[in-house]
């Protein structure tokens, strides 16, 4: 057999048994396109995962499984910012009707799994401060995160070999003010940032000092002239 004969009898053989060779998915594991997509775990693997994680390992945002997180957020406000997004920040819009890839079923599918992973059985006994409020006082901010906040991150908020900075610049301009209160309330376990209610032993954040702390932390925000910025939009 010539070597031009035996290439092409090894190109048939790879086209014609294809279907026999090991690894090839079955034809209920074949690719869907978007719209099929019905399963939640499917739907959250394809759209969550790659910034929220699965609850185990560092992600990019805050975890979805994080119990106090879940506690605090009101599933409308959840359902919200599935569908519309978070303008100015890494949060796209998922809904068809602002040019996304999901339809109103699957971000109810959405919003059904997540809200699920509740669990009261992990929230601390201490009041969970409101998901959203208003700005505190900034001076009070201060000593509240001297108190509560600097052992890890440093007394000025810059950092520390437990943390990194709270008030760089660049990391202000990526996160808006009520990112900055959920990880106050929240925390990010999987970093090692307690929530609210862990930070300073039997002394729980109250909603007051949640909200100063955010205060002190979001008049750091300065824009490439070292003037003070806000953020462009609201953020999970």
């Amino acid at each position: 057999m010539t070597m031009r004969l035996l290439l092409l009898t090894i190109v048939a053989i790879a086209f014609t048994s294809c279907d026999g060779m090991p690894g090839k998915p079955e034809s209920t594991e074949k690719w869907k396109p978007p719209e099929k997509v019905a399963a939640f775990e499917d739907l959250y693997r394809m759209n969550c995962l790659g910034c929220h994680g699965d609850g185990q390992s560092i992600a990019g945002s805050i975890t979805l499984k994080n119990p106090v997180y879940l506690a605090a957020i009101q599933r409308e406000v959840l359902r919200d910012i599935i569908a519309n997004g978070v303008p100015g920040h890494n949060m796209p819009s998922f809904s068809t009707k602002n040019g996304g890839p999901l339809d109103e079923a699957q971000i109810e599918t959405l919003v059904e799994g997540i809200t699920s992973w509740r669990d009261s059985s992990a929230l601390p006994s201490a009041p969970i401060p409101p998901y959203a409020a208003a700005l505190g006082d900034i001076a009070s901010g201060a000593a509240a995160f001297g108190s509560s906040c600097a052992s890890c991150h440093g007394s000025d908020g810059d950092g520390s070999p437990k943390a990194g900075s709270l008030v760089n610049r660049f990391y202000l301009s990526l996160v808006s003010d009520q990112y900055l209160r959920s990880v106050t309330i929240a925390g990010r376990p999987e970093l090692g940032c307690p929530d609210f209610s862990n930070r300073m032993p039997g002394v729980p954040m109250t909603a007051q000092t949640v909200s100063d702390v955010v205060a002190w932390l979001a008049s750091h925000r300065k824009n490439e002239f070292g003037q003070p910025a806000t953020p462009t939009g609201d953020q999970p």
